[in-house]
């Protein structure tokens, strides 16, 4: 199995439209470049380098057999030199895979648990694309807010069990739009949030929040 640098940050968001209604099928690379397991290394680098891509499905006569990664080429790409290996030496046989009507969020887990790069994805068992880290992180960064204007405000849950739902009337309540929700962390005493929100004047919204008995956070 494929590992490679650990992701962290992803089970701390909790974006409901990553949850809820992204299907991986809108945001995967569909029809991707593949290989077969006996093409060499170098050819193999060669699509990637052609296609500026970092994954590549390995079919064999129409089906799934692999996915080889960048990475195992390169490490692979100097003992090919002194004699021939072949994609199916490097790849990772049997690849985790995800159906194309699963949620974006659902692949996120599958990255992050499995400290993957890529996942194949499938229709009806059949190869029908590919979703990446950066596919995902791109999706993350376009929901968090973070290529447009706008300002954040962390806050200090006071112990009640609604006191997220409260939050996010008293900022529309006083001009906020919220993009997105993220959590800090997650005690049972000391539950803090980060609201991401369009572009606004957070005095009256900070003021609202803090005569509500939440902590806002410097």
């Amino acid at each position: 199995m494929e590992k490679e640098q650990e992701f962290d940050f992803l089970p701390q968001m909790i974006t409901k439209a990553l949850e809820r209604t992204v299907k991986v099928k809108e945001r995967m690379s569909p029809a991707p470049h593949t290989v077969r397991p006996d093409a060499t290394v170098d050819e193999a680098l060669g699509i990637m380098t052609n296609h500026e891509v970092r994954h590549l499905p390995v079919v064999d006569q129409g089906e799934l057999v692999g996915l080889v990664t960048d990475t195992q080429l390169r490490t692979a790409w100097f003992p090919s030199l002194l004699e021939e290996v072949l994609v199916r030496d490097v790849m990772t046989d049997n690849p985790l895979t995800i159906d194309q009507e699963s949620t974006v969020y659902q692949a996120a887990r599958l990255l992050y648990n499995h400290k993957l790069t890529g996942l194949a994805v499938l229709s009806a068992g059949k190869l029908a694309g590919i979703i990446t880290l950066a596919d995902i992180l791109g999706l993350f960064v376009s929901l968090l807010g973070l290529l447009t204007d706008s300002c954040r405000v962390d806050v200090a849950l006071k112990p009640n069990a609604d006191s997220l739902e409260n939050i996010h009337h008293l900022i529309r309540d006083h001009g906020g739009e919220v993009v997105s929700v993220a959590l800090l962390s997650s005690e049972p005493s000391r539950r803090v949030y980060s609201f991401r929100l369009e572009k606004t004047d957070l005095e009256p919204i900070t003021r609202a929040l803090k005569q509500a008995g939440h902590e806002v956070l410097d």
